[in-house]
């Protein structure tokens, strides 16, 4: 009675396999292994169980960088950066990360534009992992109105 699951699900796996809406074959093949390698005894529950902590943990489908900002004036922002803590990639992406949210402060209706007073990146030795970590104060440049621009009487 053990083998009615897994004929269940592979005769179902075949089924959509069939069907014009399945994207294609090998995305029917994944779970049809799947269930061979379980009734074959080579997938046990520890290591589902460890996969699942892996993944959970590495969670490859969340952002590299977590930003933080603090409002100091009306046209200046300071931004922090932290990188994840287990993470595959995307150490030197910090300033590209920075420079895009600064830029999207500096369009905010009345700006121009930005200007980056300073910047710092380093490691923070955190437990149990060290974590890449940024630092930076923004200057939003104001637009000049079209009418004061161009009036000559102004000076």
């Amino acid at each position: 009675m053990t083998r009615l699951p897994s004929v269940a699900a592979l005769s179902l796996a075949a089924l959509v396999s069939g069907c014009g809406s399945a994207p294609s074959k090998e995305s029917v093949l994944l779970p049809a292994g799947f269930f061979l390698a379980a009734d074959a005894g080579y997938i046990k529950l520890p290591m589902l169980s460890a996969a699942a902590a892996l993944y959970v943990v590495m969670d490859p489908l969340a952002p590299n960088w977590t930003i933080e900002e603090a409002r100091q004036a009306d046209d200046r922002y300071l931004i922090a950066l932290r990188h994840k803590a287990v993470h595959s990639g995307g150490g030197g992406e910090a300033r590209q990360v920075f420079a895009r949210r600064a830029a999207q402060l500096g369009r905010q209706p009345g700006f121009e534009g930005y200007e980056i007073v300073s910047w710092e990146q380093g490691i923070e030795s955190n437990r149990p992992f060290a974590q890449r970590v940024a630092f930076g104060e923004v200057r939003l440049i104001r637009a000049v109105p079209p009418l004061a621009a161009h009036d000559p009487d102004k000076k």
